[in-house]
């Protein structure tokens, strides 16, 4: 039984979506090879732009969280399990993408090291203790957010395959819509 599908997502929502998770990628890449970069100014620099892809999806999680409470249809969902899956899963994801930059940033301030962003160093805001453990709950975070992304892929997948509908067509950077007989057109003029 077909539900209908809500219309395409606006275009600042489909960008900030497709933004993140290029960054995100890009941020767990990088960090990933890290951990095998020989000490020295390269290493520096690709740290530095690992922690700056970090603090930008940040700002992208923000504003993402702020148009979600600003704009009640954003948070719609659809009826029953798979709309509260749904929900969970975003939501799980946002937690997860706010904590993981925290984490880093917390790595480095507990063991007195120096975190540049944009190549400005930011201060710790106060006192870090713990030292280790969140380079622990950091790369722990990151994997997790890695198998939620698959599972939003796969959940995006039986949509698209399993149920034919245009939930994950809506979501591409060219709209979906439904005609009036159920089939998915392409619009790429939404807004």
């Amino acid at each position: 039984m077909h539900h209908g599908t809500p219309a395409p997502h606006s275009r600042a929502t489909r960008a900030l979506h497709w933004a993140a998770a290029l960054l995100v990628t890009a941020a767990f890449g990088l960090g990933l090879m890290l951990e095998d970069w020989p000490r020295g100014p390269q290493r520096d620099f690709v740290m530095m732009v690992h922690y700056t892809l970090g603090t930008i999806v940040l700002g992208l999680l923000l504003v993402r969280l702020v148009r979600r409470l600003l704009v009640p249809a954003l948070g719609a969902r659809e009826p029953g399990l798979a709309g509260w899956a749904a929900t969970a899963m975003h939501w799980s994801l946002y937690a997860m993408m706010l904590a993981l930059p925290v984490t880093g940033a917390f790595d480095r301030w507990a063991r007195g090291r120096r975190l540049a962003v944009f190549d400005i160093v930011i201060p710790p805001p106060f006192p870090i203790g713990g030292g280790r453990i969140w380079r622990e709950a950091h790369t722990y975070i990151g994997w997790a957010i890695a198998v939620f992304v698959l599972l939003h892929v796969a959940a995006a997948l039986w949509h698209h395959f399993g149920r034919r509908d245009a939930v994950l067509a809506r979501m591409l950077p060219w709209a979906a819509r439904r005609d009036g007989a159920g089939s998915v057109r392409l619009d790429a003029h939404t807004a």
